[in-house]
């Protein structure tokens, strides 16, 4: 290998790692820095909607439930971040008047999850896997397919069991195995 491949491929690897410890924070991941690089949620757009890419998606209460117990599971430093409002609906004038337009979780969904996540750890197996020895929480990757830049962060990642583990959740059983392939 000449002097300027070796170069051209020390440089390639410094940044690479400067670009995932950037990405390694939510902020930059889903802000500006992160919406250079393509994802797999990208090409969910593509196939459905080409003309919404890169566009901002509507939060909906799914996600964000999703969201809520994927951080219960793997951050749980960070479920502050989320607004929980002590209502029944989205529709009441207490969910409206605190929260102020945003869309927050209310108390029962949290609940819910709450005894989700205690459900799943407290499956041996479960709880092997995602807190075992020798795991990684929220790794991002980017690599280049064709001439395009990507990016991906799995959820846990297994050393020792040589695992990627992506958590899920789904309001509709019946749709999930669809939904996941």
């Amino acid at each position: 290998m000449s002097f300027y491949n070796t170069l051209k491929t020390d440089i390639n690897t410094i940044l690479k790692k400067d670009i995932l410890k950037k990405l390694s924070d939510d902020k930059h991941y889903y802000g500006d820095f992160g919406k250079k690089y393509l994802s797999a949620s990208d090409v969910g757009v593509l196939l459905n909607n080409p003309l919404a890419l890169k566009q901002e998606q509507k939060k909906t209460a799914a996600f964000l439930v999703g969201g809520y117990f994927h951080t219960t599971i793997l951050e749980p430093d960070k479920l502050k971040k989320y607004k929980v409002i002590p209502s029944t609906t989205r529709n009441t004038k207490l969910y409206k008047e605190m929260s102020d337009g945003e869309l927050c979780l209310l108390q029962h969904e949290v609940d819910k999850i709450e005894l989700m996540s205690e459900k799943m750890l407290s499956n041996d197996i479960c709880k092997g896997l995602i807190q075992g020895d020798w795991v990684e929480y929220e790794k991002p990757m980017v690599t280049k397919i064709g001439k395009y830049m990507w990016k991906g962060k799995c959820d846990v990642l297994s050393h020792g069991d040589k695992l990627v583990i992506d958590l899920k959740t789904t309001a509709d059983i019946n749709k999930f195995r669809q939904s996941a392939f």
